[in-house]
């Protein structure tokens, strides 16, 4: 009996052995990182980026996520790994091959919206992909191993009401693999052309750490100047600024297969976000021709928080679908002197239901790029939930809702991704 138990015993054990290895993945030695097509492109960036290391071990997954990371870089169009024999038995040489963008890039979302007067409508316009930025041209440069230089125009947008929009032309440096940490730094310099004067030289800093091959903290910090003057009126001289400061920390799970046009993988982003404005200039607070006029200050103090949580399927090699929920939170306390209104304090919140689908319309097999048609929809509801100084806002609604849909073509290529379409909405 005893026999036959530890026979038993030693079947169990081979099979529970064998389960495990099969289950185990197959994980290589990287003994070398070599990229390959690199024209303009530094190698050492795109090692950096990988977060692949030289003689560590990696498994297939962690191979996938890092070629993934690396055609999320805008630079980038493609990346494919392959693995050739090492120096000796179980070493692997990695092979990165890339197809590089051009020099001159560009990202344009050009897709008006159709509105319903009849009705209360919310009118976003703002693609969750690309937070922030749903314009933008320019040119860029790589200068040494690890610095990239650019300039060009760029767009801000973004979905909450106590930040402003605004358009800008910009000159910056970026530095990759910081220190050997993997971390980078952007600095820009940013010229507003679209506020209600012209903009003075406003700095910018974004500064992230990539946790995983899916997962980044970022920081940014906005100091923007629209106005800095002087005007006379009625023999006075009146100093008017206005001047926004925004500072965000965000971060990110991205597991999609490239920017802008993704057709599968995830997103999800949790960004809180402090703003201050401060403005000052003079208005009339007496009708004309009474006396006046007199000067204001107005400090504007918000915080909030973002969330984006994004879903895309690959139905098949032509279509793909997706599904999502973006919501957002804040508190604004908004203060003049001289006090005109009350107090006023406000906490507005907005949510949004996403569904789209796409299909490809290019059917070869090169790298070149992508073409799709995509169909979208929105649920959007906004609420202003003023808690003092209702009479600012006039008889503006304070809750409002509103369904969108459109219809678009876009277009990724070497030379940048442009999305055109329409969009109709109409409140309920």
């Amino acid at each position: 009996m005893s026999r036959l138990f530890l026979a038993a015993f030693v079947v169990v054990s081979i099979a529970f052995s064998a389960l495990a290895q099969e289950a185990a993945p197959a994980r290589f030695f990287i003994e070398k990182i070599e990229v390959r097509k690199a024209n303009r492109v530094s190698p050492q960036i795109v090692i950096a980026e990988s977060l692949l290391r030289e003689g560590a071990e990696y498994s297939e997954d962690d191979l996938r996520a890092a070629s993934a990371r690396l055609r999320r870089l805008p630079f980038l169009l493609s990346a494919d790994f392959a693995l050739e024999k090492g120096t000796e038995r179980g070493r692997y040489l990695l092979v990165i091959n890339l197809v590089e963008t051009k020099p001159f890039f560009y990202f344009i979302d050009a897709r008006p919206t159709l509105i319903d007067d009849s009705r209360n409508v919310i009118d976003y316009e703002v693609d969750p992909i690309e937070e922030s930025k749903d314009a933008a041209l320019g040119f860029r440069w790589f200068v040494g191993g690890r610095g990239v230089v650019h300039v060009g125009m760029t767009a801000r947008r973004d979905r909450q009401t106590f930040t402003t929009d605004y358009s800008a032309w910009a000159v910056g440096y970026t530095r990759y693999d910081l220190f050997g940490t993997r971390a980078f730094a952007t600095l820009n310099l940013r010229l507003p052309f679209d506020s209600p004067a012209e903009g003075l030289i406003s700095p910018q800093l974004v500064a992230g750490v990539p946790l995983t091959a899916n997962q980044t903290l970022t920081f940014d910090y906005e100091d923007t100047f629209f106005r800095r003057d002087k005007i006379k009126v009625r023999g006075t001289d009146f100093q008017r600024q206005d001047a926004e400061r925004l500072l965000s920390l965000a971060w990110t799970y991205n597991s999609t297969n490239q920017p802008f046009v993704p057709t599968r993988g995830t997103i999800v982003r949790v960004a809180p976000l402090r703003s201050m404005r401060d403005r000052s200039g003079f208005h009339f607070v007496n009708p004309i021709p009474g006396p006046g006029p007199d000067p204001y200050t107005q400090h504007m103090n918000g915080y909030g928080l973002d969330f984006t949580a994004l879903r895309y399927w690959e139905l098949s090699e032509l279509n793909s679908v997706s599904a999502g929920v973006l919501a957002g939170w804040g508190n604004v306390e908004d203060r003049q002197n001289p006090q005109i209104f009350s107090r006023v304090r406000y906490k507005p919140a907005y949510q949004i239901v996403r569904a789209g689908l796409s299909r490809n319309l290019w059917r070869d097999e090169s790298k070149s790029g992508d073409s799709r048609v995509e169909l979208d929809a929105r649920l959007v509801k906004r609420q202003r939930n003023v808690r003092e100084g209702a009479g600012a806002f006039g008889v503006s609604p304070d809750k409002e809702s509103s369904i969108q849909t459109s219809v678009s073509w876009v277009r990724r290529s070497l030379w940048g991704t442009v999305r055109l379409g329409v969009g109709y909405a109409w409140g309920y």
